[in-house]
């Protein structure tokens, strides 16, 4: 079967459903945009199917449960799939929280230092520095 062989309103679902399916191949392209032969025969089973008569769902549901939910572009949220969903979310938080914490403890340190800096002037630092240059000389 030739994509020429159907009419408008059937070429039209085609384009959509050709560009909701991944191909297997190519994997980050479209059926509609992807050239290899698996996909060619993949876009002749889906001018088949919509010429039988078959609706959008319905070929993308054979399609994936004959090739797997990895076949849909964008697949449906559920239990087994949750974790590619949320897990970028989960990463997120985790950073914004590490973030902040090793920025309040960066503040927190700066401002002992500052505080104990304070309380406790070196004030016998010229005779220090005057000791230790004695030293060296000698």
């Amino acid at each position: 079967m030739n994509v020429n062989d159907l009419n408008q309103t059937e070429k039209e679902q085609y384009k959509e459903v050709a560009s909701e399916l991944r191909c297997l191949v190519c994997q980050n392209q479209s059926l509609a945009d992807s050239h290899a032969s698996l996909a060619v025969d993949l876009k002749e089973k889906i001018a088949e199917q919509i010429r039988a008569g078959k609706t959008s769902e319905e070929i993308k549901s054979y399609m994936q449960d004959r090739y797997g939910e990895f076949v849909i572009y964008k697949p449906a949220f559920s239990m087994e799939n949750a974790v590619l969903w949320l897990g970028p979310f989960v990463v997120l938080i985790i950073a914004v929280v590490l973030a902040r914490r090793l920025i309040k403890s960066g503040q927190n340190q700066s401002e002992t230092r500052k505080s104990s800096a304070d309380t406790q002037p070196d004030l016998d630092w010229p005779e220090r520095l005057y000791a230790e240059e004695k030293k060296k000389r000698q």
